[in-house]
């Protein structure tokens, strides 16, 4: 087990890193080639001989708390400004981790841009059938995170609210 002592200085590093290069960019792309952080947990783990599959499970799951909390906050800003409620957001919250573990993306490392496009668009369709046959239909743009779709958002006639 990691001691306390040791995650707080790694979690600033991480944090402080994140902070000063753009946030959820540097924490996406930490372990892909060819980028600015590409050794980002291997750094760490030397740095503070820890283990480096504990660096990354730990950045991982910082990375995936602070998308589900910006989720949670932009429903809450949609719940303020009426576009839904509050039983809608919950719903929406229990499909997104529905769909996280039905579109794994680590299943998308393997794949060909084609292949990938088609899995995105798979996924694109699952939530928009789902957003659609609420009772009333949630706008489906609202299901994604950040109320876009992959790599170009939504086409501009499904951002109206269905009636």
């Amino acid at each position: 087990m990691i001691s306390k002592k040791i995650l707080v200085p790694v979690f600033s590093v991480v944090v402080s890193g994140a902070i000063l290069l753009g946030g959820g960019f540097v924490l996406a792309h930490a372990q892909t080639p060819n980028t600015p952080f590409s050794g980002l947990a291997q750094a760490i783990a030397s740095k503070f001989n820890l283990n480096e599959a504990d660096v990354q499970s730990a950045i991982s799951s910082y990375r995936q708390q602070q998308m589900i909390n910006r989720q949670k906050m932009r429903l809450d800003r949609l719940v303020s400004e009426g576009k839904i409620t509050s039983s809608q957001e919950s719903a929406i919250l229990q499909e997104l981790a529905t769909i996280k573990n039905q579109f794994n993306s680590s299943s998308l490392k393997g794949m060909t841009q084609t292949q990938r496009q088609q899995a995105f668009q798979n996924e694109r369709n699952v939530i928009t059938q789902w957003a659609q046959s609420q009772n009333p239909p949630i706008n489906p743009a609202y299901v994604f995170p950040f109320g876009m779709g992959h790599k170009g958002g939504w086409n501009r006639t499904h951002l109206t609210p269905t009636p």
